[in-house]
């Protein structure tokens, strides 16, 4: 079969018709069915001619006596007979409507690719950016649902950045969710897409130069089948926007890093002062609520005094890795001062909070930090919570009472969980 040959469905009431057309035409690929970019259709039957799936671009229909009607657009009207005779011949002309065709649609694609990469480059949010770039992905390939995970340096690892897909779940692996051999298929693929019919999926990957920022997920039926006419389309879409992705990735790289602590890589007070006024007005005009958790370490002083402060320094930054791995991509971890941290959960109330603070604890406690062959540190945290509106309603008493709630715990028991409370009025620090 030629490179120009495509593959050709057929639908035909007579059975033995597709034996007949390989037969004839043994170096040609024929599927049962119309989802091919040729597709003969051998019958009567007008749903068979009219219900046909948009992704076809030919259509060559039989018939005992040519119909008076016009002819549909890409549809070649032949006799039976005539066709049967030379069945090599019309889908070589079939071949070559199919392919003008396409070429004509793929330059049509091109146009409407640069009209949204300026429509994509006047946008500055990545997730914005990540749901453009998925749902127009699924439009091309015919598919409901899918997520595109992005490289996060401050966790070291990817995270979705749009997903509707309801099988995609954050599980804190590497790159949740995709097998690393259907990844390497992808990579080492012409037109950078793996599919994999027994697992069910698709793979994506967005490439910068070397740097492989993003992986595009799509979950598939175990008979789902895919023409190189679609999976090359989408391959053209990728490569024409993703440079756009890398752009905003980068962007947003750079600024999130001047908000970042230099030691541990949460966020620093910069952040959280200008972050706090944000979440406090989202909260407000849409009705919904959120909390903050202040965390102390215990003891971290002792770390400094016996093995010094460089152990200690170190000490934060593995205590700020566990609790960024216990918590989700979209709350917010920020190095406020020392040995403090503060998490902002957005959409949290109090009960989820104390749960989130709880998970962050046992992590904290789970295993010691062995920062040497000789040297393992276990320490522990005290947690203070207070949430927005239902402990205060101005960002100086949310921080007051948290803090507040913080240092109750830390002054008795320790290696546990506040929940403010009104009563709290120790001067807030900020």
């Amino acid at each position: 079969m030629s490179k120009s040959e495509l593959t050709v469905g057929v639908l035909s009431e007579r059975s033995d018709f597709a034996a007949k057309l390989r037969r004839s035409c043994p170096d040609r690929s024929f599927a049962e069915g119309p989802s091919s970019p040729i597709v003969i259709v051998d019958g009567h039957s007008d749903e068979l001619v009219t219900d046909m799936p948009h992704r076809n671009v030919v259509r060559i229909a039989l018939y005992d006596e040519l119909p008076s009607n016009s002819a549909r657009h890409g549809e070649m009207r032949v006799l039976r007979d005539a066709f049967l005779a030379n069945p090599g011949e019309y889908l070589r002309v079939a071949d070559e409507l199919a392919e003008t065709m396409i070429h004509a649609w793929q330059l049509e694609q091109e146009v409407g690719y640069l009209t949204q990469i300026q429509e994509l480059m006047a946008m500055v949010e990545a997730e914005a950016v990540s749901e453009r770039i998925t749902r127009t992905v699924l439009n091309l390939l015919d598919l409901p649902s899918g997520a595109l995970l992005l490289h996060d340096p401050r966790l070291e690892r990817y995270v979705v950045s749009f997903s509707n897909d309801d099988t995609c779940e954050e599980t804190g692996d590497f790159l949740p969710g995709v097998p690393p051999d259907l990844l390497q298929k992808a990579l080492g693929s012409g037109d950078l897409f793996g599919f994999d019919a027994e697992a069910g999926l698709i793979v994506m990957p967005l490439q910068v130069g070397d740097d492989l920022i993003g992986v595009i997920r799509v979950p598939v039926t175990k008979t789902q089948r895919f023409e190189p006419t679609a999976t090359g389309t989408v391959s053209r879409y990728l490569r024409a926007v993703v440079q756009v992705l890398g752009n905003i990735y980068q962007l947003t790289r750079s600024r999130d890093l001047a908000m970042r602590d230099d030691l541990t890589k949460a966020f620093n007070r910069r952040f959280f002062e200008a972050y706090l006024d944000e979440e406090m007005e989202r909260s407000r005009r849409y009705g919904s609520l959120f909390s903050i958790i202040f965390l102390d370490l215990d003891d971290l002083k002792m770390v400094n005094n016996f093995y010094g402060h460089l152990t200690g320094s170190r000490t934060l930054q593995e205590v700020a890795k566990r609790i960024l791995n216990a918590v989700r991509g979209i709350d917010k971890v920020v190095r406020f001062g020392g040995d403090e941290f503060c998490i902002i959960l957005p959409q949290t109330d109090s009960d989820q909070a104390v749960a989130v603070a709880n998970r962050i604890r046992k992590a904290l406690v789970a295993s010691a930090f062995q920062l040497e062959p000789n040297i393992a540190i276990s320490i522990t945290a005290s947690f203070g919570i207070a949430t927005y509106p239902t402990h205060a309603i101005s960002k100086e008493d949310l921080i007051r009472q948290a803090d507040a709630a913080m240092y109750r715990v830390k002054s008795t028991t320790k290696n546990a969980v506040g929940i403010a409370s009104i009563e709290d009025v120790r001067p807030a620090r900020i």
